[in-house]
């Protein structure tokens, strides 16, 4: 297993204006030391090349650009497709083959396993919001490449898809970040995990987030992202699913490698109480956010927070969402009409006997995103129907019986 950081970029906001992270005053330290199973290249050589051209990435005209045919990437080039069998990179990658990093064209390019990738260098330039532009000259600017250290100082630009819709006709896998056509099963973005496991469970990575002044790691489900770009649709499954927000270096840049957070409509859709769920401006969700805030009462909450009883405790938690996302039960439907009475007999002959009264309404189900739940109480029976008149000499007829 991997040690890295994970770091909560609260101190960044949408440039949009609708969504910001520093609201309730967090220091930027959500996250401490977490652990990872987090694939690494191994390198062909540990010489480096540094070249020139002017082009829109330093020395780098063909090296990392989309392509659809090896004609795309100049001479020598070989187009790694999106359609790969075992999996493509979204949008194709145009490289070369090589022995060691001065085969390959680029500053701070490497050599991994017989093919170039791209350099690049994180935190730079310094990411201020999180929907922020990507850079040209870095990974071409492209929102299916994330800068991404894999080997000691060797950060290189590496596949980054992060929605089925980056992958026409295919899907984009939560573990590769690749196009494939069967993605990888598991535990789903933001699911409780075992980081000491022999195989990880989890669909993409089981990572573990350590909050401040707790030694335990909180180990949950994510999957890898790129800090900028377009965020609404290209990271973490669309706005719906989750959001990129945690961050594995102290200084973040725009295309950075980072972890996606999970998308939430209460609390209980977190890891309550190491995680919750956090109103960052959209009218649909929040996000899960991993810090946990014990309270008395109010005071001890910041900004707009309260101090809220949940199974493990009192908390400090966001009032725009409930605890639990549990639905109340529906109501149950409503009694049948009682039948009607049967008519009376001639001037010796009784009463017909009243019709049965309906039957009670149906248990009704109500269905929410964290559970289904199911009514208690089903309809209260028709009343029974009238007796029909007895004839002059005779007794009027029973009513039917009520509902059920």
């Amino acid at each position: 297993m991997q040690r890295i950081s994970a770091i909560l970029l609260t101190s960044v906001a949408f440039s949009a204006g609708f969504i910001g992270c520093g609201d309730d005053g967090d220091d930027g330290s959500g996250g401490g030391a977490a652990t990872s199973t987090s694939t690494s290249t191994s390198r062909a050589s540990s010489s480096s090349a540094v070249v020139t051209t002017g082009s829109s990435t330093p020395g780098a005209e063909y090296l990392g650009t989309q392509c659809t045919d090896d004609a795309d990437c100049g001479p020598d080039g070989l187009c790694v497709l999106e359609s790969e069998p075992e999996g493509g990179p979204s949008g194709g990658y145009c490289t070369t083959m090589c022995s060691d990093d001065g085969d390959c064209e680029g500053e701070g390019s490497a050599c991994l396993e017989g093919i170039c990738y791209l350099g690049c260098i994180m935190g730079e330039p310094a990411i201020d919001s999180l929907d922020a532009d990507l850079d040209p000259l870095k990974c071409h600017g492209r929102d299916e490449l994330r800068c991404e250290e894999v080997d000691d100082g060797v950060t290189v630009c590496t596949p980054n898809c992060g929605s089925d819709s980056q992958c026409p006709g295919r899907a984009c896998d939560p573990r590769s970040n690749l196009c494939v056509d069967t993605p990888n099963t598991g535990l789903p973005l933001g699911a409780a995990c075992d980081g000491d496991a022999d195989e990880d469970a989890c669909a993409g990575w089981c990572v573990g987030f350590r909050l401040p002044g707790e030694e335990t790691a909180v180990n949950a489900c994510t999957q890898f992202c790129g800090f900028g770009g377009d965020v609404v649709e290209s990271d973490c499954g669309g706005f719906q699913n989750g959001i990129c927000l945690y961050g594995f270096a102290a200084e973040i840049g725009a295309g950075d490698f980072g972890a996606c957070t999970k998308a939430c409509t209460a609390h209980s859709d977190c890891l309550l109480p190491k995680a919750r769920c956090v109103a960052l401006g959209l009218p649909t969700n929040g996000f899960c956010l991993f810090e946990s805030e014990p309270c008395e009462d109010n005071a001890d909450c910041k900004g707009t927070d309260e101090c809220t009883e949940t199974p493990d405790g009192f908390f400090c938690l966001d009032p725009a969402y409930p605890l639990s996302g549990e639905g109340a039960g529906g109501a149950g439907g409503a009694g049948g009409a009682g039948g009607a009475g049967g008519a009376g007999g001639g001037d010796t002959g009784g009463g017909g006997t009243g019709g049965d009264g309906g039957a009670g309404g149906a248990t009704s189900t109500t269905t929410t995103t964290s559970t289904t739940t199911t009514s208690t109480t089903a309809g209260a029976g028709g009343a029974g129907g009238t007796g029909g008149a007895g004839g002059a000499s005779t007794t009027a007829g029973a009513g039917g019986a009520g509902g059920a």
